[in-house]
């Protein structure tokens, strides 16, 4: 009965992390550019993972080239790109606006696993990611309506971005189940995605360099650092909830986090989020297809 929650419990554990980092991420780009930001979580990621990965398991790691190939692209998709588009978003928009857009991703990740891992599709599933995107159309609604997000173009572009990451994340995880596939453990997995990310983001940074000069120097505040620790559990015990259950269960719970930054919103960044009735309504309705989903 234990094991039958360990899965949905660390995709609980994942979504609480996940949120944590949105609002410190919010305060972190306060004061520092998001490449900045992204940099130093990278940093953070690595000087966990990389020692505690060599401790647990060398010198046998159980990867083989479709593990490594499959966590290098998870890595590039989910912990680069779509990490950079969900915190250009959130500088934009808002935590409590730009996580619930991102957290559509269940929608892909259904789709995905039911289409290329031969996951079952059911009713509640389908009614649960219709109330995911009705949800994700009131929070949108609401965030070109906001007075403390930008307005016309400006707010398109910025509602683009967690959107860009929903998707990205919603295909992220068939390639997790891919490398955990060849027995290649969760904290193996998860290490090899954050290199592949992080050399990724590096040769991003170097060609940036190189059309605009000189990078500013990121600075490691405790909300960059509290955001970093935090992106480092979501993300291993992301994995190791892949690793205990269905993809079609695991990325719906993470489809709650809005609910823990809507609270984190309210409790701590009253000055930096405005939190509207139609935006409450808007994560409830979200929430609701995430226990939708996980019911089905």
């Amino acid at each position: 009965m234990l094991l039958g929650w360990l899965g949905p419990g660390l995709a609980i554990l994942a979504a609480v992390a996940l949120a944590v980092q949105s609002l410190a991420v919010r305060l972190s780009t306060k004061s520092q550019p998001v490449s900045n930001v992204v940099s130093l979580i990278f940093v953070i990621n690595l000087l966990v993972l990389v020692p505690l990965t060599l401790v647990v398991y060398y010198p046998d790691f159980a990867l083989s080239r479709v593990s490594i190939a499959s966590f290098a692209i998870a890595g590039l998709l989910g912990s680069f790109l779509a990490r950079y588009f969900l915190f250009l978003g959130i500088h934009r928009l808002g935590a409590s606006r730009a996580e619930p857009l991102k957290s559509t991703f269940p929608l892909v990740a259904v789709i995905s696993a039911v289409v290329v891992l031969g996951e079952v599709l059911t009713l509640s599933l389908v009614v649960g990611v219709v109330l995911l995107i009705g949800g994700a159309i009131a929070v949108s609604w609401d965030a070109r309506d906001s007075p403390v997000t930008p307005t016309g173009k400006a707010a398109l572009v910025g509602l683009s971005f967690p959107l860009l990451a929903a998707v990205l994340l919603g295909i992220d995880p068939v390639f997790v189940k891919f490398g955990l596939a060849e027995g290649t453990p969760p904290l193996v997995g998860v290490t090899v995605r954050v290199i592949a990310a992080a050399a990724g983001f590096g040769l991003y940074l170097g060609w940036v360099r190189l059309r605009s000069g000189a990078l500013a120097t990121p600075t490691p505040t405790r909300w960059v650092i509290l955001s970093g620790v935090a992106n480092t559990v979501y993300l291993a015990a992301f994995l190791a909830a892949l690793a205990s259950a269905p993809v079609s269960v695991v990325a719906p719970i993470l489809g709650a986090s809005p609910l823990f930054v809507l609270v984190g919103s309210v409790l701590f960044l009253q000055q930096d989020e405005k939190v509207t009735g139609r935006l409450v309504a808007g994560v409830l309705v979200l929430v609701a297809g995430v226990v939708l989903i996980v019911a089905g």
